[in-house]
């Protein structure tokens, strides 16, 4: 971790998190929720099913597909629009 100073009379530094890693944030979305990747929710680079119930998985391109299609714990590298269902599913950043 590295430090940078911060302008203002505090006389405070500045925390810089740095890392790289591929992806930096988690998601985890249902059961029973209507999510749809808009405004701050934007840009999902992959999901993993943690269970899949009657969940659908919409792409950022085509249609959906049904979260019983994919395995469960396995990471998918697929843009995801919008996740319904009974099911839960973690969307990564």
């Amino acid at each position: 971790m590295s430090r940078a100073d911060a302008s203002g009379i505090s006389g405070r530094t500045k925390t810089t998190i740095s890392d790289d890693a591929k992806f930096g944030k988690i998601k985890t979305v249902g059961p029973n929720v209507n999510f749809y990747a808009t405004g701050s929710d934007r840009g999902v680079s992959g999901f993993i099913v943690k269970s899949a119930g009657t969940t659908v998985i919409t792409p950022t391109r085509g249609s959906g597909i049904a979260a019983s299609e994919f395995n469960t714990k396995e990471l998918y590298e697929i843009g995801v629009l919008r996740v319904s269902g009974s099911g839960t599913v973690h969307l990564v950043y």
